[in-house]
């Protein structure tokens, strides 16, 4: 039997959050605020649906959620209309040559959302989860890495000491040396059990990073320095690379298989941070996985505040994917409600869901009372 995709849906929503998220690009969540979210929803000829999602942060990234809204409406819907979910290297193609990578990479946000219905419609068809159709999960309980938002370093600490079921929290970090380094110190004492993952998002310059990492360089358990400078500055990258004792992990400025190849051949890195939504989706995601152990590059994993659709691939995803420390999935942390029912998470581990496509109920219901009028 034939399966041809008759409708394609984008729908920007606000999903409320709970509380505060502050990086080292500035704000990037509320209480009682909304996240610019866009949803998609994939429908066949025989009646299947499978939904997709991608979180609009262009202070992180230039997509929004009026260009990610208007790409899949306008460039990827039509691409994809009257083709099968299965048809996968051929949708792909089609997408890559129409919004074109340039440099990097195109518009990857509004492809990720796509990819993912289409992995999602995938398994509904079959009645195979997504992990079955990325190889087969290696695990069946994904345990995560808690975020730890920029405030003073008592309230840091705070965070992390009410969070015992979490072992490794990411401290992100303002590039601010002197009070960095009492964040650090302080959830260290907080938390000496735990490891301890440090982002700067871009907040630093390779000059000012050297007096904070030789402050923080005794700090147990630390592991790693993720995104210290710019993201376009590759060349500062390898600096920061040569000054650190600490492994350096890219993540702003690693958007695809062809920059992991870049960054490993200049040496500018150690790590490789892995996004979903950033690769272009899961297939995306895997090739740069590929291309990060060919070259002897570790592997960590994070998200972008996702709501259910978009955390739910991303678990299925780090089931079948091995990573040096837990993934950092933080929406569980952040927004109200993750709009889907049938996740199990206790603590800080998600049990990676079984049923078919993303394994969970999406609620409808909540997407189009929070849809936005663009």
């Amino acid at each position: 039997m034939s399966y041809t995709i008759r409708r394609v849906e984008a729908i920007p929503c606000g999903v409320p959050l709970r509380h505060a998220f502050v990086i080292g690009r500035g704000q990037v969540g509320a209480p009682g605020a909304a996240g610019q979210h866009v949803f998609v929803r994939m429908e066949t000829d025989d009646g299947h649906v499978g939904w997709g999602e991608a979180r609009a942060l262009p202070s992180w990234s230039y997509e929004t959620v009026e260009s990610i809204t208007y790409a899949v409406r306008n460039y990827l819907a039509p691409l994809v209309i009257g083709r099968s979910p299965f048809e996968l290297n051929a949708i792909h193609q089609a997408m890559y040559e129409t919004l074109t990578p340039a440099i990097s990479n195109g518009q990857p946000f509004a492809k990720s959302a796509v990819d993912i219905a289409l992995h999602d419609l995938q398994g509904q068809i079959t009645g195979q989860p997504i992990h079955a159709l990325l190889g087969g999960k290696v695990r069946d309980r994904v345990p995560l890495t808690y975020a730890l938002s920029i405030a003073a370093p008592a309230e840091m600490a705070a965070q992390a000491a009410e969070s015992p079921q979490a072992g490794c929290f990411k401290i992100k970090v303002a590039g601010e040396s002197e009070a960095d380094v009492e964040r650090v110190r302080a959830i260290s004492a907080a938390r000496p059990d735990a490891t301890l993952w440090l982002d700067a998002n871009q907040a630093y310059s390779p000059a000012r990073l050297v007096p904070f990492l030789e402050a923080v360089r005794s700090t147990p358990r630390l592991f790693c320095l993720e995104q210290p400078v710019r993201s376009v500055d590759w060349l500062g990258m390898r600096q920061a690379r040569e000054r650190s004792p600490l492994p350096v992990a890219a993540d702003e400025g690693c958007f695809s298989s062809f920059d992991v190849a870049r960054i490993a051949e200049l040496r500018a890195a150690d790590l490789v941070v892995l996004k979903v939504s950033k690769s272009g989706g899961l297939r995306e995601c895997l090739k740069s996985a590929t291309v990060a152990d060919a070259h002897g590059m570790g592997l960590l994993g994070s998200g972008l505040t996702e709501s259910g659709v978009g955390f739910t691939a991303g678990i299925h995803f780090f089931s079948a994917v091995d990573t040096l420390l837990p993934p950092e999935l933080n929406g569980v942390q952040f927004l109200e409600s993750m709009w889907v029912d049938g996740l199990q998470i206790d603590g800080a581990v998600v049990t990676v869901p079984d049923g078919p496509g993303l394994g969970v109920q999406v609620r409808e219901d909540l997407i189009r009372a929070h849809a936005l009028s663009l």
